[in-house]
């Protein structure tokens, strides 16, 4: 069986965009106990990475409304996903949408978790605002003991 599935989703330079990414990078060095994948979002993309994996957490911004850093963890295997999860993204279609088409084709993974951060400014060229930075840091800290652990 497959081993568990992060993937790190993000435009780099894009400032607060490329959140996911960043976890993704920094987990990536260093051993782990799961696959690590970066994607700009692209649904085939995201799709294609789902195949065979019986686990699978999402990492991505978003603009929700809610303060900046925020760490929204949201079982994307549970039914309806969030509304700002269905918006039109700098990704081309959103995660949510992605994740949508994995399920109408049989392809999602049996847990497939998102972790949205949400962001503040998505401009190309901005920096990483210190609130996402910081939500970075905690999902770096946690998301290993999770997976490791079967994320159930």
């Amino acid at each position: 069986m497959p081993r568990p599935l992060l993937i790190g989703v993000g435009m780099p330079f894009a400032g607060d965009d490329e959140a996911g990414r960043l976890v993704a990078e920094r987990l990536a060095a260093h051993d782990q106990p799961f696959d690590i994948a970066e994607t700009q979002g692209i649904a085939a993309d995201l799709v294609l990475l789902f195949e065979d994996r019986a686990r699978v957490l999402i990492v991505d911004a978003c603009q929700s409304g809610a303060p900046p850093g925020t760490i929204h963890r949201i079982d994307a295997t549970g039914g309806a996903l969030p509304p700002y999860l269905g918006s039109a993204s700098s990704h081309g279609i959103s995660v949510g949408e992605a994740i949508r088409l994995a399920d109408a084709l049989g392809l999602l993974p049996r847990r497939c978790d998102l972790w949205a951060i949400e962001g503040m400014d998505f401009t190309l060229g901005a920096p990483l605002s210190r609130t996402v930075a910081e939500a970075v840091e905690i999902c770096v800290w946690e998301i290993p003991d999770l997976l490791r652990a079967g994320g159930d």
